[in-house]
Order: structure tokens, then sequence, then C-alpha cells
């Protein structure tokens, strides 16, 4: 074991020791916000320095059919890429970063999978989303490898004190139905939750296909989807409880699978490939306060997350020949923290992990990765909280990737109540995945000798916050070095090597305002520059767009509530050329929620309403005009 691994698995046990004496005892810690079980940088808004962070509620979109992916794309900063409708696969970046730099968790637990490629959001049923943290801006030094655009933090819906129970159905075009519920029951010491769903859809719309000839619509005709169904079922279950005054407690496990047919191209219809996924994520965190210091605390959590998938493409409609893959992905972790609350103006927070990660699939060779980290963190309030410094350390060791630092700094100023000024520069990294390292298959040859990509990277921007009115806004710029990209190296092999360069830079805008209680209107809008920096002429990555942009208005009047939603996309280039682009993206969608009492909600919605044809990657079509009716009851 090298010299720095074992100081980091030293660090581990020596965070972990107090399990064995913590005391049943509170002590009071300073004016800071008291550590909870799930806190680990999580429940920020607007008025947070430093980090620039959006939190979406999902309770805003309650008595509609959302996925994850939708509601993402409205905030600043985010671009979404759709391969499809309801549940198809749909990939974030954050700030021009591909979305293999972008970190999904969901309840602190990665979704990132170490075979490489971004985290799919339509596996990700948001029925039982409580809500949706954006971290925009590289910060692996505090959540490690990957985190070179930023973060999505996923909060599932907790366990309340009192009991809460609900049930939705929604049913709308083609033949999509979603069923919904959940249970919630709470007691002096003790809580639970369960929450579970069932979404079905034919996926069968209609698109034009032009052949793949985009410049001669003479040939173009009106198709319909083919091989497009959809089967999700998710199951959350969550225990949480008090045992003792110093003492928190929680375990939950997250069960997701899905069948969906894969329709391939328009050009090369799959009409008979079928993907399989089961995904299980299982945790269980506990948190001790009083260990024998004010202001001491202790929280440790151990989470295991396993993945296995199935792709059957027997008649060879996609790969040429027939292909049938299976592969499992095992995800062991612990993650000790210790923070101690300084008198009322400091928290000093020092946290450790420990990773597994196994790869069962024999076109990689079975590959396992041990991932080793501690991260030191500091932040100070001074002048009343006018003034915030953070600062962070961190420290990880891949062990098929070699080690790295991830420092950073943040500075918010608070003059007036109202504004916030505030700013951060750091820098990040992503190991090489398990496809870019080992894979060996076809036409495609890993390279074990890659080095991870790098990042350095600024922002800084200001905050408003009125009663009546929200507003951000934010500069960001990165550079990104040593890239992977695929060469050929020949005949028709490729192999990835650390060749690339890149400029991400823009600005995001923000607002939300509310001059009535009966109207609220909001709006992000995005300008990303993400240059290749290796063609040298300032020239676009395919598939991150310049401008995007969206809005949301809302009103009520009396038990009536209808809504509007509208979002633009820049075209997306389809060539590092920069000589093909998909056409821009119009979508308005409109809707009317009626609410006759408090606990029950009727929602109507048409989404895509003008029935645009409109793709986020070619020949890839997404769905036209769609009605959707849901019924949701609380009790």
């Amino acid at each position: 074991m090298r010299p720095a691994r074992s100081l980091i698995v030293l660090l581990l046990v020596l965070l972990c020791a107090p399990l064995v004496w913590a005391e049943d005892e509170t002590t009071e810690g300073g004016d800071l916000p008291p550590v909870t079980v799930t806190a680990r940088r999580l429940n920020e808004s607007t008025d947070d320095p430093p980090a620039f962070v959006e939190v979406i509620e999902m309770d805003d979109y309650a008595g509609r059919l959302v996925s994850t992916d939708e509601v993402l794309r409205r905030a600043a900063g985010v671009n979404v890429t759709r391969l499809g409708g309801l549940g198809a696969t749909a990939t974030v970046s954050i700030r021009g970063a591909a979305s293999r730099q972008v970190v999904v968790l969901v309840d602190g637990v990665r979704l990132n999978t170490a075979a490489g490629g971004g985290v799919d959001l339509g596996a990700i049923p948001p029925a039982q989303i409580e809500r949706i943290e954006v971290i925009r801006g590289g910060d692996s030094a505090y959540y490690g490898e990957g985190a070179i655009g930023g973060v999505i933090n996923i909060v599932t819906r907790r366990p309340d004190d009192a009991a809460r129970h609900t049930a939705a159905v929604t049913h709308g075009s083609f033949n999509t139905w979603r069923l919904a519920a959940s249970r919630g029951d709470g007691g002096e010491r003790w809580r639970t939750f369960v929450s579970g769903s069932y979404l079905h859809s034919d996926g069968d719309y209609r698109f034009t296909n032009n052949r793949g000839t985009e410049l001669d619509d003479r040939d173009d005709f009106q198709d319909v989807r083919v091989n497009n169904e959809l089967d999700q079922r998710s199951l959350l279950v969550k225990v949480a409880g008090e045992p003792t005054d110093a003492l928190s407690l929680a375990a939950q496990n997250d069960l997701y699978s899905a069948d969906a047919g894969v329709p391939g191209m328009i050009t090369f219809p799959s009409p008979h490939v079928h993907e399989r996924l089961l995904r299980d994520i299982a945790s269980a965190s506990a948190a001790w306060t009083g260990l024998g210091l004010p202001g001491l605390s202790l929280r440790t959590r151990l989470a295991n997350r396993y993945e296995r998938s199935r792709y059957r493409d027997e008649y060879g409609e996609q790969t040429g020949v027939p292909f049938v893959s299976e592969r499992v992905e095992l995800e062991p972790q612990i993650e000790p923290s210790l923070q101690y609350v300084w008198g009322a103006h400091q928290l000093w927070t020092l946290d450790g992990l420990a990773r597994h990660t196994r790869l069962d699939d024999e076109m990689f060779d079975d590959p396992t990765r041990e991932t080793y980290a501690v991260a030191l963190r500091d932040q100070v309030l001074l002048w009343s909280g006018r003034v915030t410094l953070v600062g962070a350390l961190r420290y990880d060791d891949v062990s098929d990737a070699g080690d790295q630092f991830s420092p950073k700094g943040g500075l918010a100023l608070k003059p007036w109540t109202w504004l916030t000024l505030k700013g951060n520069v750091g820098r990040s990294f992503r190991a090489p995945s398990f496809s870019e390292l080992y894979f060996q298959h076809g036409y495609v040859e890993g390279n074990p000798d890659l080095k991870p990509e790098r990042a350095t990277h600024l922002d800084a921007g200001m905050q408003t916050l009125f009663p009546w009115l929200s507003f951000e806004g934010a500069y960001f710029r990165s550079e990104v070095r040593d890239l992977i990209e695929y060469v050929l190296v020949g005949g028709f092999r490729y192999k990835p090597f650390n060749i690339g360069r890149a400029r991400l830079e823009g600005m995001e805008l923000s607002a939300r305002l509310a001059p009535a209680d009966w109207l609220t209107a909001s709006g992000a809008y995005t300008l990303t520059y993400a240059v290749d920096e290796n063609a040298g002429d300032d020239r676009q990555i395919p598939g991150r767009p310049r401008h995007t942009a969206s809005a949301r208005l809302e009103t009520r009047a009396d038990i009536f509530a209808p809504f509007v939603e509208y979002d633009y996309a820049d075209g997306n280039y389809l060539t590092a050329a920069n000589t093909k682009k998909l056409d821009e993206r119009h979508v308005l969608n409109a809707g009317l929620l009626i609410l006759p009492e408090a606990q029950t909600r009727l929602g109507v919605e048409m989404k895509n309403a003008t029935d645009e044809r409109i793709v986020d990657v070619r020949n890839f079509p997404l769905p036209g005009r769609a009605m959707y009716l849901t019924f949701e009851r609380s009790f």
C-alpha cells in the first residue's frame, strides 16, 4: 500500500473511532447551523454563500407529469440532451462541460458509473424526489473526481413527524400511464416513509423522417417511432429516528428497474433491440453530537450501489452482428465526517472516503478500482456574517488514475441584506473511465496509460433578494486540459489519448418575480462558449448550444391555477468543424391545475403545444404535441 493511501486509511480509522465512545449528551455548538444525518453541503439557496446553487422544489410541479430532465433543463447553466420521450436516455451538461464531467448524486450517493458516460436522468423517477440541488462550477474539492462542470444532488422525500399519505394517477398520449403512492408515519422518536411508482408508455409518437437528408425535404415522410416502449418501477423505503438526544440514525433502500425498447436512429432503426436495468442503492447513516468537546460532532454513512444492465441485439440491427451484453457494477463505500464549530464564527470539517468499485463485464476484463480521499474545509464568518470565507483542500488517491489535489477558495460579501457578491476559484479533475482505460471490442481499444482530465475554474457574480423579486447573475470560466479524445491509430482502430483542450466560458442570468399572491414569473438565460482550443479558431464543441433560455408564468384565480412554460435552445453543431448545425428549438408547454381543496389536485397539461418537430441529437426525434391528465390526492 502506498504511503499516501496508508495515511488516508489511518485518518478514516481515526474518524470512525468515536463510534465506540460517543456520549449520550447534547452540547451547545455556537450559532452556526447544527449538523444533521444527511447534511453534506445541502439545503443551499440563493442567500447561502459562496457557491452558485439553484434549488428546484418538486412540490412546484405537483399534480403534473414531469420528468427529472424536464425540470432540470430550466435551471441556469444547465443543458439537457434527450434521445426520446418520457424515460428515454437524457444526460446533463453544466456550464458547457460534458455529461461525464458532471457528478449526479441521489441523497449523496453517486450514480456515475466507472464504466463511463454521463448519468441517464431518464432513469431517475421524479415521483420520490423532494428537491434537486444544482451546484454550478467545478467542485472536486467537495465532491471528488468528475465534478468539472458541477454537481446535481437529488434529495428524495423524507419521513415527517406527522402521518402523510399521497396517491396519484396520470394518463395521456402514447398510452402513457403513471401510478404513484407514498405513505409516511411519524412518532416521538422514529419516522418511516415508503414511496412507489410505476410508469408505462408505448412511446409511439409521430415524427418527420427525413431519411438522413436534412437539406432535401422532397423525400420526407411522416413516420411513427417503433420499439420505443418503456416500463419503469421504483420503490423507496426510509427509516429515521433519534434513539437519544445525541444520536440520530437513518437507513434507506432505493430500488429501480426498467425495461425499454431501443428504437435506434431513424436512418438505422432497430425494431427488436431491448435493454433492461436494475439498480439498488442502500445506505445507513449516523450522527453524534456531544463527543466530549462543545461543538464537535461526527457523522458516518455506509452505502452500496448495485447496477445490473442487459443489452440484447440478437439480429445485429445496431452493431451489424448479433450482440448481447450483460454488465454488473458494485460500489460499496464509507464516508465519515467530523465537524467542529469553533465559537460562533468558524466551522471546520474533516471528511474521509473509502470506495471500492468492481465491474463484471468480459469486454472490460472485469476491472476494479479503489478510491481513497480526505478533505479539509474551513468556513469563517466575519462582521456578523457580512463576510464569509471558505477554503477547502481535498486529496484523492484513485488506484488506476493516480493521486490528485483539489483546492478551492470562495468569498461572499453581503454589504446589505438584499445583496450578495461572491466568487470562487479552484481546480477539479475527472479520472478516466473503465471504457477509456480497458474496453476492447470491435474498432475500439482502451488505453491504460491515460491521465485524469484537469480543469482550473473561476466564477463571480451577484444575487439580490427582495420579498417580491430575486435575481442572480454570474460569469464563469474553466480551462480544461488533458481532455480524453479518440484517435484513429491504424486501419479502423480508435484509441483514446489525453490530447484535448477546451475553454468553457459564459454568463448565467436567472430571476423570479412575484408581485402578487396570484402571479409568479421566473426565467433563466445562459450564454456558453464551449470552445475547442485544439481547433484554434473558437469553434463551438458539438452538442453545446451557445444560447439557452427558459421562462415560466403561473397564475391563480380561486381554485384554478393555469401555467405556461417556454424553453429555447440555440442549434447544436453536429461536427467539430462547425459545418453542420441543428435547427434552434422552441418548446411551449401549457396547462391548468384545479385545486378544489388543499389535499386534491387535478391537472391537465399540453407539452410541446405548437407541435414543433425537434431533436437534441441528429436522427433521434423528440415527441410532438402530447396531452396528459393527472389526479393527485393527499390524506
